[in-house]
């Protein structure tokens, strides 16, 4: 099977130490896919040149050399794409690609995109043009948690209800949603926490040897990660019910800036005997995180942008128990009572939530959505403050569930487990694809359009011209053969020849029709169409030469 990954390269404006989700995802995921991947040459349709230079180059950090890189044009499907059986795109926009596959002959590649998270209108837009486009059961989304899986089913569901309700109809989307997790590199994070690096980190800290260290790891905003009362709240009740010293060390960085003097303030206010303090990922003390310097890892989050989280598959393979809210794709991630505690949370009913959608759709801020749902998003507060003293009570606990989660680590997220299973859904897409009786269905015979709002112009213009070329006009060569040559000397006469016939085959058909007399343009397009050039081709160059003055048009 032959897998084509259409790729562009992550952009965002994060400053240097700023670690994006999406951007890591992506990049972790092509790394893995040149690292573990069973493909003898990869093939890139790069969004733009300089997208296939990035591509070749994460390749080459994983040993994979330039030439087994080898990169289509994606302007020109027809030319390159007829031989690849899956198309992958390591996000959920391919609508296009579905779009553009049916430009081909034959049956055409499947297609694979990847969901990383549901919240937000562009997301949304992405994930409903998948369903409006002409997909079938050869296309999937990739999903990488159920809860994901069910918010990309639900929107699916809420849209088909009004097209159906509109028109009468019984549509459903028919693209897979499969199930495949992230993945990380479970030997990095075991390197990083070993026990010479954990008396470093805790020397660093300050931590004496029977003082609890529990670790955040990532954004620091209420907006777009998690509130950080209830984790607060939490560490400080298990301080007050326990012997231990407790430590609340939260590691990342504050996004948008404004966000520091609140967490701060909020830090000071609540930590009455817990010790909180902020540590940013840039601290040079600690250039490999604090993953080894840690007891425990907690992250409460409490945000629909939320939809896998990485840092719980990190902690378990650095070897830490996690304490964690049972949210999204976070409860895949551990199993409650083995490799650490899910702490319940509750959210209102949907009659609550309509509102919320409202002001999204009046205002378009983003941020309406995301802090209109979390501030009023529960997490057990008292349920993570038992969690973090009984874990910080019982130090064999600790050991058992942080070897438990470094087992499950390697067994079920290590990104050698991973991209097996990406490579088996695109080779069960690809035969699937292979397989169809009839690939070419979901579109209308003849259908005037390569997409709904890029119409064939002839065709929705169609009214702007005083007539249209019919197969039984009349041509005639008028223009000498010194005048047609001289007309390629000047680019503004040839500016778009992928369109048209190479320039030699348009000079012979004009000399042919200069020497057959006047001909009907019907036994033109029969003469070409036997030479292999399609009709639409034919008809263009007809339309060229008469532009042009090279011929002229008879009324028949």
């Amino acid at each position: 099977m032959r897998l084509c990954t259409s790729y562009s390269r992550p952009a965002s404006g994060q400053t240097e130490h700023e670690v994006f989700g999406l951007d890591v995802a992506i990049t972790n995921l092509l790394s893995a896919l040149f690292r573990h991947g069973t493909q003898e040459r990869y093939f890139c349709s790069p969004i733009a040149e300089s997208d296939f230079d990035h591509f070749r180059e994460l390749a080459g950090k994983q040993g994979i050399p330039p030439e087994r890189c080898v990169g289509f044009d994606p302007r020109a499907p027809q030319h390159n794409l007829n031989g690849v059986g899956c198309m992958f795109r390591a996000d959920p926009l391919t609508a296009d690609l579905i779009w553009r596959r049916h430009q081909l002959k034959g049956a055409g590649y499947a297609t694979c995109g990847l969901v990383h998270t549901m919240s937000g209108d562009r997301i949304a837009r992405a994930v409903n043009d998948l369903m409006l486009a002409p997909s079938d059961h050869t296309d999937a989304l990739i999903c990488p948690s159920e809860a994901i899986r069910d918010a990309v089913q639900e929107l699916w569901a809420i849209h088909a209800d009004y097209l159906n309700h509109r028109f009468k109809s019984q549509f459903r989307c028919p693209i897979q949603t499969p199930i495949i997790p992230l993945g990380i590199d479970t030997e990095k994070f075991a390197r990083r926490a070993t026990p010479d690096k954990r008396a470093q980190q805790r020397l660093a800290l300050g931590a004496s040897a029977d003082e609890i260290v529990i670790l955040f790891v990532g954004r620091l905003s209420f907006a777009t990660k998690a509130h950080p009362l209830p984790l607060m709240l939490a560490a400080e009740r298990a301080a007050r019910a326990t012997k231990r010293k407790i430590r609340l060390v939260m590691f990342g960085y504050f996004k948008p800036q404004d966000m520091e003097p609140r967490f701060r303030a909020l830090a000071v206010e609540t930590g009455q005997t817990a010790s909180i303090e902020f540590i940013m990922n840039n601290d040079p003390r600690f250039p490999e995180g604090l993953w080894a310097g840690a007891d425990i890892f907690t992250s409460l989050s409490d945000n629909i942008q939320e939809s896998f989280g990485l840092t719980p598959i990190e902690a378990m393979a650095s070897g830490l128990p996690a304490v964690i809210s049972d949210w999204d794709g976070y409860r895949g991630s551990i199993r409650d009572g083995q490799e650490g505690f899910l702490i319940p949370t509750m959210t209102p009913p949907a009659a609550g939530g309509q509102a919320l959608a409202e002001a999204y759709f009046n205002e378009r801020n983003y941020g309406i959505a995301l802090m209109g749902a979390s501030q009023s998003t529960a997490v057990d507060i008292a349920r993570c403050a038992e969690a973090f003293r009984t874990l910080a009570d019982n130090d064999s606990l600790r050991e058992t569930m942080g070897q438990n989660g470094r087992a499950r680590a390697q067994s079920v997220f290590d990104w050698s487990h991973v991209i097996k299973a990406y490579e088996a859904l695109w080779n069960d897409l690809a035969q699937r694809r292979q397989g169809l009786a009839d690939p070419a269905s979901a579109l209308p015979a003849n259908w005037p359009a390569a997409h709904p709002t890029f119409p064939n112009p002839w065709k929705m213009f169609g009214g702007f011209a005083s007539v249209t070329l019919s197969p039984n006009d009349i041509v005639a060569t008028v223009m000498s053969a010194d005048g047609i040559a001289s007309l390629f000397h000047h680019d503004m006469n040839f500016f778009l020849p992928d369109l048209l016939l190479p320039q030699p085959i348009m000079i012979e058909l004009a000399e042919t029709i200069r020497h057959a007399g006047p001909l009907r343009m019907r036994d033109i397009l029969e003469v070409c169409q036997k030479s292999g050039f399609d009709e639409g081709r034919v008809w263009r160059v007809l339309g060229w030469l008469l532009k042009h003055g090279v011929c002229e048009r008879h009324r028949p």
